[in-house]
């Protein structure tokens, strides 16, 4: 909110330090939208600018500066209120950017299919907090418990907005992984576009792990496949 505490209108600028501040923390010059309350379309370019003077009329003008932020935390936001390169105010707001809080889920289908039980994995990234998370490092690893050696390493990097979740998998239609578990002999399809493929035998059992990090926050989440009610 500006106040004109004059009786004719008057032309200032307004100058906004870390309105705009990337994921490496650098801010960058104020090239974002200024609407002043007399503008009746927020895109309209004769009221929407930073290269104007905003037009002050006397009394309370509102006025709306569009900020954004790469990753969370908190901000000082500091205007400057500008007429002829003389400050006539200035003051600093902290904003609050919340933080994501992320979670895993895996789910799978299964079908059988001649001498194969083939399952299909999913898997979601799901945020429950207010802030965006960005570059998610992902990591599925699939180890054969009667071996206990890992058969399968793949990592990958996502985006999950706020209250909102990301499937796992690359291509639309298709899972995340597939684990095919052969009775007799293999079914011999290639599974693609699916690149996180394992096939074993009627006596393997495969843990399925991901472990999603991001900042501070790691999450994890595990399958069996077959499952042990499966298995007995």
């Amino acid at each position: 909110m500006l106040q004109n505490n004059g009786s004719k209108p008057v032309d200032v600028w307004l100058e906004v330090e870390n309105a705009f501040v990337d994921g490496n923390g650098v801010a960058h010059s104020t090239l974002g939208l200024i609407i002043p309350n007399d503008s009746e379309d927020p895109w309209n370019v004769e009221y929407v600018s930073l290269e104007k003077p905003i037009h002050l009329l006397p009394g309370n003008n509102s006025v709306g500066i569009w900020i954004g932020y790469a990753l969370p935390g908190e901000y000082p936001v500091k205007v400057k209120i500008v007429e002829n390169s003389r400050t006539l105010d200035e003051g600093t707001y902290l904003v609050q950017i919340p933080f994501p809080e992320i979670h895993l889920k895996l789910e799978y289908e299964m079908e059988s299919k001649n001498t194969s039980d083939i399952y299909r994995i999913y898997g979601y990234l799901i945020n429950k907090g207010l802030g965006s998370a960005r570059d998610v490092s992902t990591t599925l690893t699939v180890t054969n418990e009667r071996t206990g050696k890992p058969v399968l390493t793949s990592s990958g990097i996502y985006y999950v907005g706020n209250q909102d979740k990301a499937a796992l998998w690359t291509w639309p239609d298709y899972p995340y992984a597939i684990v095919e578990i052969v009775h007799g002999e293999p079914s011999g399809e290639s599974y693609m576009p699916v690149r996180n493929v394992v096939i074993g035998e009627s006596e393997d059992r495969f843990l399925i792990n991901v472990t999603s990090k991001w900042q501070n926050q790691v999450v994890s989440a595990e399958l069996l496949i077959p499952s042990e009610e499966e298995s007995r």
